[in-house]
């Protein structure tokens, strides 16, 4: 079966506080990006990958990407959302029509691409496979800035990424949302869930942050000094 992987990258980062969308920003000394594409790009697991970047974006990621060899990525525009771009991304891939597509937010470059294997053979018609966390905090339901109720942590898991479907299942649970006007979601596997079926959750074989702030950055790069890359 054809497997196709999206990478997310057509945000800004405003709330990285550089002057860079912050997928542009080099992480041990290569683009964040960069690091997120190369994770599939290489997996013998992987038949296509398509980057999706914000429109002002696209010339400088289309140099970069050929300044690291990565000739055979496709890049599309992102849209207003994460789901608009998401669902510009999966329209591209209808001509080469995959039969799994797993999608990646850039801002993942740690995720261990040893999983790739064991999620793409989890996954089947009607059950997507979530790379996701358990909560191990105490978590607060609140009013402004006031306690309203402790939540049940046994019970909650943080979404993370890849998530991988079945590409029509994914797709047509996308055009049923956008047909619903339901067009803020989060990620993908919300939609799977509501429109399509089950949804598997997997924790991540080693440490899977999301690069969102400066400090986040930090700990990216000590954590690829311990790895030696």
């Amino acid at each position: 079966m054809k497997t196709a992987v999206l990478i997310v990258a057509g945000g800004e980062g405003k709330r990285f506080g550089s002057p860079l969308p912050k997928q542009f920003v080099k992480l041990s000394g290569k683009e964040i990006f960069i690091r997120s594409v190369e994770l599939f790009f290489y997996s013998p697991f992987v038949d296509r990958v398509v980057l999706i970047l914000h429109p002002a974006w696209i010339e400088k990621g289309i140099a970069l990407l050929k300044s690291y060899g990565l000739n055979g990525v496709k890049v599309v525009p992102g849209g207003k959302s994460r789901q608009q771009s998401v669902f510009n991304g999966l329209n591209t891939l209808r001509l080469f029509n995959p039969q799994r597509v797993m999608i990646h937010d850039a801002a993942r470059p740690l995720f261990n691409a040893k999983q790739i294997e064991e999620i793409l053979k989890l996954v089947e018609p009607k059950k997507g496979v979530v790379i996701a966390e358990k909560v191990t905090d105490t978590i607060y339901q609140v009013e402004e800035t006031h306690l309203s109720r402790t939540l049940d942590r046994t019970k909650l898991w943080k979404a993370q990424t890849p998530q991988c479907f079945f590409f029509q299942e994914i797709l047509e649970a996308h055009k049923l949302a956008l047909k619903d006007h339901f067009e803020e979601a989060t990620d993908d596997a919300t939609l799977y869930a509501k429109y399509v079926g089950e949804v598997f959750l997997l924790s991540p074989l080693s440490l899977n942050l999301k690069i969102t702030t400066q400090n986040d950055l930090q700990i990216a790069e000590l954590y690829l000094k311990e790895l030696g890359r």
